[in-house]
This record gives C-alpha cells, sequence and structure tokens, in this order.
C-alpha cells in the first residue's frame, strides 16, 4: 500500500467525532449544542449531569480520540511497507493526518475537535518518553491556571523541548522528522486554541476596566 493511501486513511479514521457519537448515543444530544460547542473530549463531558459520569465520559472519549492517532502513527509504516528512515517518516506523515482528520472532519462541515488527544495519541506511538513528559507539563499548567487549555498549549510547547532533550544528537540528524511534528504540533496547538485564549484575555481585559 502507497504511503498516500495510508495518510487517506488515517485522516478519514482521525475524521470519525466520537465526541458526537458518544453524546449523542449517550445523551440524545447533539455536543455541538453543549458548552462551547467544541467536537472534544473536554467539552462532550460537560453534557452528563453526574462528576461520575463527566469523567467516564472524558476519559472515554480520550482514549478513543487517542486511538485515532496511536494507530495510524504505529502501524502505517508497515501499512505503507517503509522501513529504516522511511518508516519514521511514514509514521509522523500518518499521524500527523489523523490529526488533521480530527481537526477538520469533514463528517461534520471540516470542523473538529482541537488535536490533543489525537496528537497525544500519535506521538505515544511515536515516543513515548516525549509524550509522557509533555502530559506531565500539561497536568502541572492545568492545576497552576486551573484552565485544560493553558494545559494544552503547555502540553505543545513541551514537545519539542522534550525531543531535543531526550535525543540532542539525534533531533535534528535522524529524528528530524519527529522533531519537525513536535514543534509543528506546538504551532498547531496554540493556534487550535486561538478562541479560548481569546475569551480569556478578552475577560481579562473586560475585569480590568
Amino acid at each position: 500500500m502507497s504511503l498516500a493511501l495510508v495518510c487517506l486513511g488515517a485522516f478519514l479514521l482521525g475524521a470519525v467525532p466520537f465526541a458526537l457519537l458518544v453524546v449523542r448515543v449517550g445523551k440524545g444530544v447533539d455536543v455541538r449544542t453543549v458548552g462551547s460547542g467544541n467536537v472534544g473530549a473536554t467539552n462532550a463531558s460537560r453534557a452528563f449531569a453526574t462528576r461520575r459520569g463527566q469523567l467516564t465520559a472524558f476519559l472515554g472519549i480520550y482514549l478513543l480520540d487517542a486511538m485515532k492517532g496511536f494507530a495510524p502513527a504505529h502501524w502505517g509504516p508497515q501499512l505503507a511497507q517503509a522501513v529504516g528512515d522511511d518508516a519514521i517518516v511514514a509514521g509522523v506523515a500518518a499521524g500527523f493526518c489523523a490529526i488533521l482528520g480530527h481537526v477538520f472532519t469533514p463528517f461534520l462541515g471540516f470542523r473538529g475537535g482541537k488535536g490533543v488527544a489525537t496528537a497525544t495519541g500519535a506521538l505515544f506511538a511515536l515516543d513515548w518518553r516525549v509524550t509522557a513528559i509533555a502530559i506531565g507539563v500539561f497536568f502541572v499548567v492545568r492545576l497552576l491556571t486551573g484552565h485544560v487549555f493553558f494545559g494544552s498549549i503547555a502540553l505543545g510547547f513541551a514537545l519539542p523541548v522534550a525531543a531535543c532533550a531526550l535525543a540532542p544528537d539525534a533531533a535534528f540528524a535522524a529524528r528530524l522528522p519527529f522533531t519537525a511534528l513536535c514543534l509543528l504540533l506546538a504551532a498547531f496547538l496554540l493556534w487550535t486554541h486561538r478562541s479560548n485564549l481569546r475569551k480569556h484575555f478578552a475577560g481579562k481585559a473586560t475585569g480590568a476596566a
């Protein structure tokens, strides 16, 4: 199978809106009418009344969205019959296409989630150590700020730092495709959370006035 077909399959897999499906089945409502309207685990959990229901929904949807990224990044090189350096490129390409599918899902008019869960799934398949460090940063920032989106943005910026710190000699050599993905995701997650940043600082400005 060609890498192009693998990437197309990864994009379509990433495009499956699990948050919408779970909330539709579990609560009978469209997740896009709930909270911020975002098609992701955090917003989908708001559709459930109890704390237990919210936590269960969040974890379930997060894992499903993460698997959308993990599967292509992990098995993409095998499906594309890529070896050596090509395997790294294939894994990175397939994983990133799954993330794009989640954010720009054609099943919902190309308006999907913010890509955090799918990105962590893809990255876990490519290098679990970098992913673990970035997730740790997420939780620290989330606890310090009280905002999930600040944690998600911090996670993005932690990725290239961790990638370079764990493999300084290979980061811009043999592991360049992975490092490039981490740098790209840092910018991409900042972009997907731009509306959260605008609302937060607009609220701060209004409060100050």
